[in-house]
């Protein structure tokens, strides 16, 4: 019944929703004017990718923002974004009893598409949709968008993109079931979201989610960008080799599940009866000022997970100059970005479930590794995941889209096309393998 009453009040506000979207249209008609630089707007899935896209690309010049519908609290802080989309609602006592009411959430939706149609030029989102996504109406977000000359980027993060029987690696389906098992009862809805975005997005950017995916147009293996200034390794690293002292191995999962994180907890267990000195930094529900001042001032090395890929754990522990295990085995995930993109220059060291303990006996034992991996690390986020980087890589997105120059968005990564100028990033491993 509560279902069926919200679809009455969406199908009530529709009407006036159109009314006013038709009256703006007509008024641009006269007024508007196309901007120098686009206006940017990132949202409205809280991910603290977006706030980092964000400022990258205001330091760039660009009139640039997010726009969330809520915050993530337990890792976040309200203040990481600009905006949220109840700001874009009326104040005081009427903004009040629409939460009584429980319509606030409802008017929101529409509210604040027609305030970022407004205010924004290129909208980026993920593939649940933008503002008007979570509405029965969500299949006229792009005719709506493009009508107005507005350009949509969208940026695929996980849980907007996967649908599980698409999935190749059935291990990592395994751990995407034991960590999101809602999902599964999603498919139907998630397939449909990522066809029509394949199919109305001016542009899409996957990295490593390629599963069952037909198009993409930029290929870094991963997108995630963050701050290095505000990350930084030790001065000096530990000479502790298990032996003359202790050695810390950290490891952040959001979901143990999807991390392998039974695995790792294991192994360093393993590790204690055979003598070796050390400890498990297990890192769960913190800010993330408090994950950095334990990456940089106690870990050792940090493993991240052994399913697949890697994320922005690992990317924060490499610009903290640790050595960094994660699982870049699988050919199905790798090659084309081995081949095609940067992947080759990642100085982490590919690890799974079989191989966990080895790995870290190596690197508990071998300080000097430790050592060579993190710089090569700190270089290699410095290269691929800075601000620098995402001003590159999107940057060139907006000259497609927007200026309409002549921009291969495929080869901006490329081994050998990319107009990237620094040097590759050397470090002792063979395709994320010791040799």
């Amino acid at each position: 019944m509560k279902a069926f009453l919200k679809f009455l009040i969406h199908i009530c506000i529709f009407p006036f929703f159109i009314l006013v979207l038709t009256i703006i249209y007509f008024f641009s008609l006269f007024t508007g004017k196309k901007t120098t630089k686009p206006r940017l707007v990132w949202g409205p899935v809280p991910l603290i990718s977006n706030k980092y896209w964000s400022e990258a690309l205001k330091k760039a010049g660009y009139p640039s923002e997010t726009l969330m519908s809520n915050y993530y609290s337990s890792i976040h802080k309200k203040e990481d974004f600009d905006k949220y989309t109840e700001d874009t609602l009326c104040l005081g006592i009427l903004r009040d009893l629409l939460r009584i009411l429980g319509l606030l959430e409802i008017g929101k939706m529409y509210r604040s598409f027609i305030y970022a149609v407004l205010h924004y030029d290129i909208f980026h989102h993920h593939f649940h949709g933008g503002f008007i996504g979570n509405t029965p109406f969500w299949g006229l977000e792009a005719p709506i968008l493009h009508c107005f000359k507005k350009k949509i980027v969208i940026t695929a993060y996980g849980r907007d993109f996967y649908r599980y029987s698409k999935v190749e690696d059935v291990s990592w389906r395994n751990g995407l079931l034991n960590s999101y098992p809602e999902m599964a009862k999603e498919e139907k809805h998630i397939e449909r979201k990522v066809q029509y975005w394949t199919r109305h997005a001016d542009t899409i950017i996957n990295g490593l989610q390629i599963d069952g995916m037909g198009r993409w147009d930029v290929i870094p293996y991963n997108m995630v960008t963050i701050n290095t200034s505000e990350w930084f390794p030790r001065e000096q690293y530990s000479p502790a080799d298990g032996k003359n002292g202790t050695v810390y191995i950290a490891h952040t999962p959001n979901h143990r599940g999807v991390k392998g994180s039974e695995f790792i907890i294991q192994a360093v267990e393993m590790l204690k009866k055979e003598g070796l000195q050390v400890e498990l930094l297990l890192i769960e529900k913190m800010q993330n000022d408090e994950v950095r001042k334990l990456l940089q001032e106690k870990a050792d090395l940090l493993v991240e997970q052994l399913l697949l890929g890697y994320a922005l754990s690992a990317v924060e522990g490499m610009a903290c100059g640790l050595p960094v295990l994660s699982n870049l085995s699988n050919e199905i995930y790798t090659r084309m970005f081995r081949r095609f993109s940067y992947l080759n220059e990642c100085p982490i060291l590919s690890t799974t479930p079989e191989n966990i303990l080895d790995n870290l006996r190596v690197l508990v034992t071998n300080p000097q590794l430790r050592e060579t991996l993190g710089k090569a690390g700190k270089q290699y986020v410095q290269k691929y995941h800075s601000e620098k980087t995402a001003q590159y890589m999107f940057g060139a997105v907006y000259d497609k889209i927007w200026f309409g120059k002549e921009v291969n968005l495929l080869n901006l990564f490329h081994p050998l096309l990319s107009n990237q100028p620094e040097p590759p990033v050397v470090h002792p491993l063979h395709e994320n393998r010791l040799i």
